[in-house]
């Protein structure tokens, strides 16, 4: 039992500090270069599509906002993980109101982008539009969605009624 809860307290401490990188990144990106184009031509890598994508992620007027509230979530779900791996009887709890809170800022920030991606979305000249921005709006979506399993299966296996017993069990009398 105290591989498992080690094991998911893992789980959930790397998804807590990814959320407050990632949102500690959002926060302190510069504006975009105008030469990014330029630079895409020179890295052959980049399509046409992903520089759009990079665009409208740093161009999203939502972008630093929810950069901000992705810190704030993701440190509860690391306090969260802190708390299972100590433990503490209130950890259990915590970890559903965090994660509850992770899956809405999941379903506000892919609201948020895709539309931006809709409203700013240029055709490119050698693809159909629709397919582009398709797979783009795809690719977002996908993301997402294994981002927020990924949290759903960490919550769901750290708020079984095996652990909850076990932490009822061997936690610090307070």
């Amino acid at each position: 039992m105290i591989i498992a809860i080690l094991l998911t307290s893992t789980l959930l401490t790397m998804l807590g500090i990814a959320g407050v990188l990632t949102g500690a990144y959002d926060l302190s990106m510069a504006p975009l270069p105008e030469d990014l184009r330029e630079l895409s031509e020179v890295n052959e890598e980049l399509s046409d599509a992903e520089v759009q994508l990079f665009e409208a992620r740093v161009s999203n007027p939502y972008r630093r906002p929810m950069a901000a509230a992705n810190v704030v979530v993701s440190a509860l779900v690391l306090i969260g993980s802190f708390l299972l791996s100590w433990r503490r009887r209130l950890a259990q709890w915590w970890i559903k109101q965090a994660v509850a809170a992770k899956l809405i800022w999941i379903g506000a920030y892919t609201v948020t982008l895709v539309s931006h991606v809709n409203l700013t979305f240029v055709p490119l000249p050698a693809e159909p539009q629709g397919d582009t921005l398709s797979a783009l709006i795809g690719s977002v979506v996908v993301l997402s969605t294994v981002n927020a399993a990924l949290h759903v299966a960490a919550a769901y296996r750290a708020t079984r009624p095996d652990i909850a017993e076990f932490i009822r069990a061997s936690a610090p009398k307070s």
